[in-house]
C-alpha cells in the first residue's frame, strides 16, 4: 500500500505544519504518513485528511503492484 499524501500536499501548496494546525492531526502522524512509515491509518484521520484536502480515499491510498 502506498500513501500519496505528500504528492497531494505538494500539488495544493500546503505544508504538513499547516495541515496539522488546521486539522488537529499531529505533525508526527502526518510525517509518518508522508514517508510511508506507518502500517495503519484510522478512519477518523483518513476522513479529516479527505475533507481538508477535498479529495477521495483513492487519491490518498493506492496499491503498489
Amino acid at each position: 500500500m502506498k500513501i500519496m499524501l505528500s504528492e497531494i500536499l505538494d500539488r495544493k501548496g500546503i505544508s504538513q505544519n499547516k495541515m496539522a494546525k488546521d486539522t488537529g492531526i499531529s505533525i508526527t502522524t502526518l510525517r509518518n504518513l508522508n514517508h510511508n512509515r506507518t502500517t495503519r491509518i484510522s478512519f477518523d484521520i483518513l476522513e479529516k485528511i479527505c475533507i481538508y484536502l477535498d479529495c477521495g480515499v483513492e487519491d490518498i491510498l493506492g496499491v503498489e503492484k
